[in-house]
């Protein structure tokens, strides 16, 4: 899961193949993310056409929250910054490895988590580190 305007990552799981129950499970984690961090306005999530995302589960989920669309790759915002991402964590932690287990690989996802979100400068965000604009969003909804 992603926060498209910071584009800091909120929820992820390393997984052999998604499910829809995983898929609703992150998007659950993904918002409890947003809300610790002062959003609590409606949520607009944004997925691309895998079955799992266009599951009945995934859309109820979606709608408790606020309310979704799906994209396509091309589409400003859309998912061609999650195809990004993927790239990313492929090109500077997956294959940079040499895994013995799926183990090894969830274990490592806090510290990739870290990386991205708090030390790799985005060129989108200007340059900053995603969960600054993240949280300068946040409290800039909550002082006024």
């Amino acid at each position: 899961m992603l926060d498209v305007t910071s584009r800091v990552v909120l929820a992820s799981r390393v997984v052999r193949s998604l499910s829809r129950h995983l898929a609703k499970l992150t998007l659950d984690e993904a918002v409890a993310v947003l809300r610790a961090q002062g959003h609590h306005e409606a949520i607009l999530v944004q997925q691309g056409g895998g079955s799992d995302f266009t599951s009945d589960l995934f859309h109820q989920g979606c709608l408790k929250d606020g309310s979704w669309v799906r994209c396509k790759v091309s589409q400003p915002g859309g998912t061609g910054i999650l195809e990004r991402l993927n790239r990313t964590y492929k090109d500077q932690f997956a294959f940079r490895q040499d895994w013995q287990s799926m183990a090894d690989v969830r274990a490592a996802m806090p510290d990739v988590h870290r990386w991205y979100n708090h030390e790799r400068r985005h060129s989108a965000p200007l340059y900053a580190m995603p969960w600054s604009p993240l949280t300068s969003s946040a409290n800039a909804r909550n002082a006024a």
